[in-house]
Order: C-alpha cells, then structure tokens, then sequence
C-alpha cells in the first residue's frame, strides 16, 4: 500500500473516531475510558451484538462498520431515546434505527471535517446486522479496527476495503 494510501485511511480513521468519541461524550453523555486503533495486520474482525454499515465513495471506497457490544447499544438507545415512550414491540426496531442513526451523523459529519471545499463525500444508507460475527481477512481486503471502549461497554469501528469485495452484510463477493 502507499503512503498516499496509508495518509488517506489514517486521515479518514482519525475523522471518525474523533467525530465517534466528541458524540458518544457529548451527545450521550458516556464517558470514553480510551480509543486503540490497530492500523496494520487485523486478521479479524469480531462483529458484536448490533452492528451499522455503511459505505463511503471517497477517494478511498470503503465499508464502514460501528459495531456495539450488547451493553453499549443499550446505553446508546437509552440515552437517545430517554423521554420518548416506545412500546414493547417497537423497541428491538427502534434500538437498530438508533445505531443506524448515530452513523449516519458521526460518518456525514466525519466526512465533512475531510471533504475539500466545495466536495460532497457520497455515503450509503445504513444497514444493521444484529448477530455477532467473525470475519476473516482475504482475497487482497484491508481492515482496520478502531476499538473505543467506554463506561458502559464498547464499540469497534471496522474500515473494510475495498468495498467491492463485499456485500452490506460483510459477506465476500463470490466473483464470477
């Protein structure tokens, strides 16, 4: 890879996860204890309890997967929803529409501190995954992990790309 390349995902790593930490404080009121990026060599990916995935169509075409463990996503739906009453049966829905939300305007947000003047950065909409996976690195992928660990459990942000190699449930693309 070069250093073009590394500078662009480093860029877009530290964009977010900057956006990702200001919000989780900020916006929800949960405290981050620390954030550990691994740049290099991820062999595999865990996907936790919920999992949003978008892609970005930058200059670099990455998947971007924010993936909550059990007790975050409860916290996460908690503090977005607090005052709202949500019916029993609505409540699975609306904690998946609350994660696909929360990525939406961290990854816009992000992708606005990135884009040059003038530049729109498209992004797909979200899609949630809610079971938890191992996906390991082939076939030429690229992942980068970004593991934010707070109060009230954690959240791994994954850059999986190129995006081509993949299908929005994280599934490699069997070419033809």
């Amino acid at each position: 890879m070069s250093n073009a390349q590394d500078d662009r995902h480093s860029r877009l790593v530290q964009a977010i996860g900057k956006r990702t930490v200001g919000y989780l404080r900020s916006e929800l009121g949960i405290p981050v204890q620390r954030a550990t990026v691994h740049m290099q060599d991820v062999k595999r990916m865990q996907l936790q309890h919920l999992t949003s995935i978008l892609s970005v169509e930058a200059d670099i075409r990455m998947l971007i997967a924010f993936s909550f463990d059990r007790e975050l996503t409860e916290r996460v739906f908690t503090a977005s929803t607090e005052g709202l009453e949500i019916a029993d049966d609505e409540q699975e829905m609306m904690r998946e529409e609350t994660v696909a939300e929360l990525i939406n305007i961290i990854v816009g947000n992000a992708m606005g501190d990135l884009a040059a003047k003038g530049t729109v950065i498209p992004i797909s909409p979200p899609i949630i995954i809610s079971e938890a996976k191992n996906i390991t690195r082939s076939k030429g992928a690229t992942f980068y992990t970004l593991d934010i660990v707070t109060e009230s459990g954690m959240l791994s942000i994954h850059f999986i790309g190129p995006k081509e190699l993949f299908d929005l449930n994280l599934d490699y693309v069997e070419k033809l």
